[in-house]
């Protein structure tokens, strides 16, 4: 039917009036589902769980669509907030999952901000050249949106 652009606030009363507005409009929409998204982590993953919260609570079914960050080894709770209306997720990826990049032949830039970048460590360059770090190293890796092809059509 469409889409319904929310902002991710920093005051919690802002998040809850933000939320029970989108749940509203989704209501008065006459809206069978919904599928949310969101951008970041930490602080959005409140915004994302309200909206859902919320949103179920007018009896629309949700389907949450985000990235996790559940620890290098994955056992970690995954998002920063949560909720058991929250029952349809899917996954971008845990950005948290230690991957190796291979050493290349040839670098344009430089490597010196390896080990302090997000999702780089101490020891994230390696000898070799390689690159040992967490998935999120690589920008846009986790896409909460998911992996699809998007695009806009004007009417």
């Amino acid at each position: 039917m469409g889409i319904i652009i929310t902002n991710e606030n920093v005051y919690l009363a802002d998040k809850e009036r933000s939320s029970d507005w989108t749940a509203k409009f989704t209501k008065y929409l006459g809206l069978d589902g919904v599928v949310i998204s969101q951008e970041g982590f930490g602080n959005p993953d409140t915004d994302l769980i309200m909206n859902c919260k919320k949103v179920e609570a007018q009896g629309i079914k949700t389907v949450i669509v985000t990235d996790e960050y559940a620890g290098r080894d994955g056992s970690s709770q995954s998002l920063a907030d949560a909720d058991v209306a929250a029952n349809a997720v899917v996954t971008g990826g845990n950005a948290n999952e230690v991957i190796i990049l291979p050493p290349m032949k040839k670098i344009i830039g430089m490597l010196n901000y390896t080990d302090t970048v997000a999702g780089g460590f101490d020891g994230s360059l390696r000898p070799d050249g390689s690159i040992m770090a967490e998935l999120q190293i690589i920008t846009g890796a986790t896409n909460e949106l998911g992996f699809n092809k998007l695009t806009a059509k004007m009417y």
